[in-house]
């Protein structure tokens, strides 16, 4: 009778839950992100501030702003950051706010900048929504 040893593979698991308190809790039933295969797949992020109140009333700038500290909080909390982001998808109400939303995001991200699709959405919560794909690793 021969027995297998397991892999070290398999008692790893496919999906790790990324949690932060330095980033607003979910809204919904989702994770504020997903670690998985050396990926981080982070949730739209909205204007809110990591005590979970919305800023709905500030000008668009701040709004942004605040948007991509809360991603970074999540890339930390996944042990990556939004320089590793591999692609990005931008939900802005107002597609003229797109010049001022990349005055923003270039400070954030990596060189070379990650794949970005901008996308006009017609937003209850705030004037923007962002989520991100990010590399995890050495």
């Amino acid at each position: 009778m021969s027995t297998k040893t397991p892999s070290p593979m398999a008692a790893a698991p496919v999906r790790e839950a990324i949690h932060t308190v330095n980033a607003p809790p979910p809204a919904g039933t989702y994770s504020q992100a997903i670690k998985s295969g050396g990926l981080v797949y982070i949730s739209g992020q909205t204007p809110r501030r990591p005590n979970g109140d919305r800023v709905l009333d500030e000008p668009f700038e701040v709004q942004a702003e605040l948007v991509m500290q809360n991603l970074q909080a999540v890339a930390v909390a996944a042990g990556s950051s939004i320089g590793n982001a591999v692609q990005v998808t931008v939900f802005l109400k107002d597609p003229r706010n797109s010049a001022a939303f990349d005055a923003i995001y270039k400070k954030w991200v990596g060189n070379p900048a990650p794949s970005r699709t901008l996308v006009q959405s017609s937003l209850t919560i705030g004037e923007l929504e962002v989520n991100a794909v990010l590399a995890v690793g050495p």
